[in-house]
């Protein structure tokens, strides 16, 4: 291999004999190194092989204010990733991810908190992709010394996630993740209690609630001609059929959709479930 650019002391862009570009680490690997000249093997740590131009670019300019480390621990991060998700993912998460840990970082240091206001819906929406951010939060300590708390590994997470998506759907999980944090405030704001996370109730309230969501979005709301059930379910737990009423308003005003009677009547039950629950 030889050098075409070096992007700092431990990382340059090289050339192999196939002519393919890669970006090669190893200590004080661009020290004293020019382009043309060649890499001796015994200097290299690790090798990334970009898939295109693009992201081979991107990693170039990132590489330029980036330690390698940071790479080299993203690669591991997404190499536990795809042993455990087994799906494809973006490779252009090999930028936003070590970017966004390299900046992490520099925020620890300086006592810069950014609060995740997501962690929750993140912990609850997607498990897989948040345990992982948990090994994550391990790696970094063992290899930068550095213990974030719970809340980066949600962050790792949401990044996870995000390369598993394409634009469109990216944008309808941020969406339905408002839609349903949005709902819970009403909630608890109605009722004024707090509402245990940790119950059998609040977990199937909570998967019925995405559901819901995600019916709503994609416009395939459940249906009934059995009015008098739920005229009977509103009338059985009427404060229950308060807040549903709420949570419709909020509907109507957001996405100008009306929710059935159907929906209503499935929402006040579980309501009623995890709130009476709650009392006792």
């Amino acid at each position: 291999m030889k050098v075409v650019k070096v992007l700092n002391t431990s990382v340059v862009l090289a050339e192999r004999d196939d002519q393919k570009e890669v970006i090669v680490m190893g200590k004080a690997i661009g020290f004293k190194n020019k382009p043309g000249n060649t890499i001796n093997e015994e200097d290299v740590e690790r090798i990334y092989v970009p898939e295109n131009k693009s992201t081979s670019n991107d990693l170039t300019n990132l590489m330029k204010e980036t330690p390698k480390e940071y790479l080299m621990l993203t690669d591991e991060i997404i190499s536990y990733t795809k042993s455990r998700l087994a799906k494809p993912l973006n490779e252009h998460l090999y930028i936003t991810l070590t970017d966004h840990l390299y900046m992490a970082t520099k925020r620890f240091k300086e006592n810069l908190t950014i609060q995740n206001r997501l962690l929750w819906e993140v912990k609850k929406f997607y498990p897989e992709e948040f345990s992982i951010g948990l090994r994550a939060l391990d790696l970094i300590k063992n290899q930068l010394g550095i213990r974030f708390p719970e809340e980066e590994a949600a962050n790792i997470a949401f990044h996870l996630v995000n390369a598993q998506q394409n634009d469109d759907n990216m944008n309808q999980i941020l969406l339905m993740t408002k839609t349903v944090k949005d709902i819970q405030n009403i909630i608890k704001f109605y009722y004024k209690i707090d509402i245990p996370e940790d119950t059998i109730n609040y977990s199937r309230f909570l998967t019925h609630l995405q559901f819901f969501v995600q019916r709503l979005l994609e416009n395939k709301m459940l249906e009934t001609d059995n009015h008098d059930l739920f005229d009977q379910i509103k009338q059985k737990y009427p404060e229950d059929g308060k807040c549903v009423e709420k949570i419709e308003m909020y509907i109507k005003k957001n996405f100008n959709y009306t929710i059935s009677n159907e929906e209503k009547m499935y929402l006040i039950i579980h309501l009623n479930r995890v709130v009476s629950r709650n009392h006792e």
